[in-house]
């Protein structure tokens, strides 16, 4: 007969103990970031025990903290998520791509790194500009103020982290979410993150239902693989979002018209009103909004596409 894992007694209390932050001390600022993640295995709460995170409904379902990251996969998954990290981590050192410092990490992407294909950074900064100008007008619509806490976000595809780290800034609770954990070109290159770091399946990201103000795929949906598998990952971050919530496609590396044209089908399919692109405020940017409409520079797909969840 096979051994059963040894199961931990979780101490239900823990679900009421959203204020201590689940990577340390000051680090999460007593955000409460398990709630908004779920079991990958039964989509049950989560809770924490110990050094580690536990499913409420199973407590065989055991995910560890390793460098102030949620290990949310089984050991099974995760060890291959660790492989593919390596991989990755690997590549990019062959590439001779820079690995920022904390100054470096968080003047991205306006400042860039060396050693990426040209014009890389100044394509993710263009798109950032532009995702900031939606969140402007998320913001203005729902009455939000300036300052101050803006919902609850989570960052599909993150990377280093850095878009993640700006959401944070800007008052959002965020979670960072991606399969790559690396010290230097992963999660874990900017190991005093403030926002919840969480390494999970990014074809079927772990998050709770109805719990989402803002969920952004930063990399587009390339990396959720097939037609089929775009169409679930659509359909899990619809699930994750709170009636009204919004999505953002950001593309900021250049896209076929094809690829446009797929994401564009796969919103409209799922229900999501698209958002017109917002013009800009300052009167030189409504002369470049101008200047495009004339010129027929602002024909192509945009940079972010966002969607709203209806209410």
């Amino acid at each position: 007969m096979a051994q059963q894992p040894e199961r931990t007694t979780i101490n239900h209390a823990d679900n009421n103990r959203w204020t201590e932050p689940i990577n340390g001390a000051f680090k999460g600022r007593g955000r409460r970031y398990l709630a908004l993640l779920a079991c990958p295995v039964d989509h049950a709460p989560l809770a924490l025990a110990n050094d580690a995170v536990l499913c409420t409904a199973d407590a065989a379902h055991i995910y560890p903290l390793v460098d102030g990251v949620l290990r949310l996969a089984l050991p099974d998954v995760r060890a291959a998520l660790d492989q593919a990290s390596e991989v990755y981590e690997t590549g990019c050192e062959t590439q001779g791509r820079a690995s920022p410092d904390e100054a470096a990490f968080k003047s991205l992407p306006q400042s860039g790194l060396s050693g990426y294909p040209e014009g890389y950074w100044a394509r993710q900064a263009s798109a950032t500009a532009l995702l900031w100008r939606f969140l402007e007008l998320i913001r203005r619509q729902r009455g939000g103020l300036p300052v101050g806490p803006a919902g609850e976000a989570a960052v599909i595809g993150a990377g280093l982290g850095w878009l993640a780290y700006g959401l944070d800034v800007a008052g959002y609770t965020t979670l960072a979410i991606d399969s790559r954990t690396g010290p230097r070109y992963g999660l874990g290159v900017y190991p005093i993150a403030r926002y919840c770091r969480v390494q999970a399946d990014l074809l079927d990201p772990p998050l709770a239902a109805g719990a989402f103000d803002l969920l952004v795929y930063q990399d587009g949906l390339a990396r959720s693989g097939t037609e089929p598998d775009r169409r679930a990952a659509l359909t899990g971050a619809v699930r994750a979002l709170k009636p009204g919530g919004w999505l953002a496609v950001m593309h900021a590396l250049p896209v076929s018209d094809q690829e446009a044209e797929a994401v564009g089908a796969l919103v409209e399919a799922a229900g999501l009103a698209v958002v017109g692109t917002p013009r800009r405020q300052s009167w030189r940017g409504r002369l470049l909004d101008l200047r495009d409409r004339i010129t027929g520079q602002n024909v192509a797909a945009p940079p972010v596409l966002v969607v709203q969840k209806p209410l």
